[in-house]
Formats: C-alpha cells, structure tokens, sequence
C-alpha cells in the first residue's frame, strides 16, 4: 500500500510534464495549470515536485489532489494547501531552487506539527467509525447540494474524515474548502445536546453555514475565498427554498 500512496508524487511529476511539454509552441501554460503552479513558473513548480518526490521517498506517503489544489498527508493524517506550499517555497528564494529536498522536508515538517489556515489535522481512524460514512454522507448533502451553482466537485479527500469541496471562481483563483469530519461531529453533538428537540439535519445546517460564515475549528481552505465565494458556498449550504429563490432575485436584481 505504501509504494502505491508514495507513487503518487511521482504520478504527479508525469502528469505536470505532460500538461505543459505542449506549450513549446508559445501556448499559454499559465492559463491551464493550477494556481500553486503558476504561482512559481515552470522551473519553481518542478522543483516542488522534486521536493515533495524526495519526501515521499523518505518515508511518508501522499498524495496530489490534481486539480483540487490539495496536498495529502496519510500518517500523520492531513491536508496542506499546495499553494500555501508553494508560497513558502517561494519565499526561500535561491535555496529552494538549489536545494527543494531540504526546502520541502523543512515547511513540511513545520505542516505536519502545526495547524494553520490551510492546514487542516485530522484525527487518525475517524473515517473508520460506525457512522464517519453516514455523517459525511449527511455533511456533504448540506455543503455540496445537487445543482448549486458556483460548487465544483466533491471529494472524500483521501478518506481521512474529510470533504473537500471545489468552489469556482470566475475570474479569480478556484479554491477548495476543507471540512475536518470528527471535528464537525463534535460541535453538532455539543449542539444538539443543547436543542433536543431540534431536527438533526437543521441543526446541522446550522453548525455548518456558521462555521463557513466564521471559521473556526474543522474548516479551512486552499485559497482563502474573495466574498463572492463564500457567498456561493453559504448559498448552497443554506436551506432549499432559499436556494430556490435565489436564481429569481438574481435575475431581479440584473
């Protein structure tokens, strides 16, 4: 299993060549690669990816999350934002071109001991409990409803006891918000334990349109999100017949 996880730094190294070995013709590459990668060019990009081959090679396995911007960590469990990365790998200049193993190991090791907007720590076998399935099934339903508009695709990011979910962002950088699953149940378990006799699936709504409005504890994301952002997300993570309304009062509003 491990040499399968480490594999995917490598999986991503042959994928970022292949996308970009096409614009030696003078194509944009800027305009299709995602906002880490263009945050450091080519040569930057690459050498991340070295970076990043060289720390899975030493021992922990993760995963590039494609488009989504997301970097796994599967032990100890956690999520980092590629372009959190790569702004720190930037930020070390000339030594991280020289030397990108050392640079990664470094910024990795400060990731994975500290939370921080677009760190998230998940807590180890969570998704593995009775109900981590059904919760997350319940959470994604409110978070990532069928039809939103603005809401990109969905994942289980890893199957940690997470959700990502990708929301657009016309004209400006897409991010993905990061949803710590045990983290949730927690806050929902304290909050119905105060509202007995409120519906479970409004308390839920509830706890999640407050903690996207505010942050907190369980939720981050790659890029942090312009207004209209999370506004979309707020939207859809709000009650049907609002969503319902909303399309008519935009168009009112145009």
């Amino acid at each position: 299993m491990w040499i399968a996880l480490a594999a995917a730094v490598v999986i991503g190294v042959a994928v970022w060549w292949v996308r970009h070995r096409g614009t030696a013709d003078g194509g944009s590459a800027v305009a299709r690669r995602p906002g880490w990668e263009a945050r450091l060019g080519d040569e930057g990009a690459t050498a991340l990816l070295e970076g990043l081959r060289a720390f899975a090679d030493a021992g922990t396995p993760v995963d590039l999350g494609g488009e989504s911007g997301v970097l796994t960590v599967f032990e100890p469990p956690r999520l980092i934002s590629l372009d959190l990365l790569a702004g720190r790998f930037a930020a070390r200049g000339q030594a991280a071109m020289h030397d990108p193993q050392t640079t990664v190991g470094e910024l990795m090791a400060e990731f994975l001991a500290t939370e921080e907007p677009g760190v998230l720590h998940l807590r180890a076998g969570w998704a593995d409990s009775a109900d981590g399935g059904r919760f997350a099934d319940q959470v994604r339903e409110i978070v990532c409803p069928e039809g939103a508009g603005g809401i990109g695709a969905w994942s289980g990011a890893g199957g940690l006891g997470a959700l990502g979910v990708a929301v657009l962002g016309d004209g400006v950088p897409d991010t993905t918000m990061l949803i710590d699953l045990a983290r949730i149940r927690d806050q929902y378990d304290e909050s119905r334990a105060r509202q007995p006799g409120a519906p479970g699936e409004v308390v839920l709504r509830s706890l999640l349109t407050s903690v996207i409005a505010n942050g907190g504890p369980g939720l981050t994301w790659t890029v942090p999100p312009t207004e209209r952002q999370l506004g979309t997300t707020l939207a859809a993570a709000g009650p049907p017949e609002l969503r319902r309304a909303t399309p008519a009062k935009e168009a009112a509003d145009h």
